[in-house]
């Protein structure tokens, strides 16, 4: 008979389930009491399971956090165990795996509605690495489409920046997505790439597939290398008249759109027109002087390849094709004033000693918080309010209770109203 294993975050599986072993193994792991969740580091014998087991695993914890958010209202400490788990997470995507198409599409997928709530490199990172020696399927470009509609601004910019440049320029490779000359003048790649047949096919995907988001602005070495190789399976009289055909729309004199992918493929063009050193090639790679972009958004990292030819910043510039990059140094009275600005427990609550009233001065509203209650008003209309708790992330629930059973647990009640600005979604208005 099928039995039912639980965990001591609630979690639920049958031991039928193929998954089973791996779930058993996670039911261990988020038992373990933890004390300080910052510098908690899982065992390092995750990083020694059998590269398959650890691709499995990954699965295992992608559906029991899954569920687990699925199940939050229901499941008091269920934050426990996510961080717990994005911590095992963490470390299993720093292996180098052999992941298949499916595994790709089940991270990918898996993924999706956990946005909020973990970073989302990993999958990202496998694709990358996959797409090496082999090629993206309408199913799997399905996935990738999918998982960047649904990306949400976490982490640095620069990293989330980069992770969206790199979808984009994989995805230019989707053979099978509906061609839009409007989205990007590069659109005219694409049609031309689908056109071909047998080996010139086969070649020039190779050669297209070199080009990558997360390339630095000067060519590296090893990307020349590499290219080299490509350029030369393409044949370099082929190259010179795709190009030419490619960038006779910059001479035109009409306003071309630019997208985050045809920036990159353009940058990647002019790199190999550089790596050729062919004088025709270098020539028709000019012509991208003469261009009129529609915005001016995306072009700068292009432009500036122009200089693997010979070209300079400074004629960029005085060709208006780039713009200067400004970034002032913040003055020092500015800084000590937002810091002056800024909410203090010592101006902005206000306790009183010997009562139970403290006031707290948000940067949008007033409110008065009461010691032998735990009780919360907003003075701006009296509404009674209390934690948002399924608004509050997983790092905050560590320090916080849902319920106001302590002076430690008003305080930081209180803190939080100061810079209502920015955690006022921790709060709703109490229904009771």
């Amino acid at each position: 008979m099928d039995s039912t294993s639980e965990g001591l975050d609630g979690f639920t599986f049958q031991q039928s389930d193929r998954l089973a072993p791996l779930y058993s193994l996670l039911n261990d792991y988020v038992a373990e009491p933890v004390t300080d969740f910052d510098r908690f580091v899982p065992d390092q014998k995750w990083k020694k399971l059998p590269k398959r087991q650890t691709i499995d695993l990954i699965e295992a914890v992608l559906r029991r956090f899954n569920w687990l958010v699925e199940h939050d209202a229901e499941l008091r400490d269920a934050h426990f165990s996510r961080l717990k788990l994005i911590k095992l997470l963490r470390q299993l995507y720093t292996r180098k795996l052999p992941c298949n198409e499916t595994d790709l599409r089940m991270m990918l997928d898996l993924t999706v509605p956990l946005l909020d709530h973990i970073a989302p490199d990993g999958p990202v990172d496998y694709v990358m690495e996959y797409f090496k020696e082999n090629d993206l399927t309408p199913e799997l470009c399905s996935s990738l489409h999918n998982f960047q509609a649904n990306l949400v601004e976490a982490g640095s910019v620069a990293s989330m920046q980069s992770l969206r440049q790199r979808l984009h320029t994989l995805l230019f490779m989707d053979e099978w997505e509906a061609l839009d000359p409007a989205r990007c003048w590069s659109e005219c790649i694409r049609r031309d790439f689908r056109s071909m047949t047998g080996e010139r096919r086969k070649h020039w995907r190779q050669f297209l597939k070199q080009i990558r988001g997360n390339a630095p602005q000067n060519m590296p070495a090893s990307w020349a290398r590499e290219a080299e190789a490509f350029l030369s399976a393409v044949g370099i009289d082929d190259f010179v008249d795709q190009l030419s055909l490619w960038f006779a729309p910059f001479r035109s004199g009409q306003p071309l759109p630019l997208s985050v992918a045809g920036s990159h493929v353009l940058k990647g063009l002019i790199w190999y027109a550089a790596v050729s050193r062919d004088e025709q090639a270098k020539e028709i790679a000019l012509w991208l002087l003469d261009v009129k972009w529609k915005q001016k958004k995306n072009m700068t990292k292009s432009m500036v390849a122009l200089g693997a030819l010979g070209i300079s910043k400074e004629e960029l510039l005085s060709r208006g094709l780039i713009s200067e990059q400004k970034n002032p140094a913040p003055k020092m009275l500015e800084r000590m004033m937002e810091i002056f600005k800024a909410p203090n427990v010592n101006t902005h609550i206000v306790a009183d000693q010997d009562g139970d009233l403290i006031i707290v001065q948000g940067q949008l509203h007033f409110y008065r918080l009461y010691r032998s209650s735990g009780k919360i008003e907003r003075a701006t209309d009296n509404a009674k309010l209390e934690l948002n708790w399924s608004a509050i992330p997983d790092y905050e629930r560590v320090y916080l209770h849902p319920e106001c059973d302590s002076n430690d647990q008003l305080h930081r009640r209180a803190v939080m109203l100061m810079y209502d600005s920015i955690y006022g979604n921790y709060f709703k208005v109490s229904d009771k």
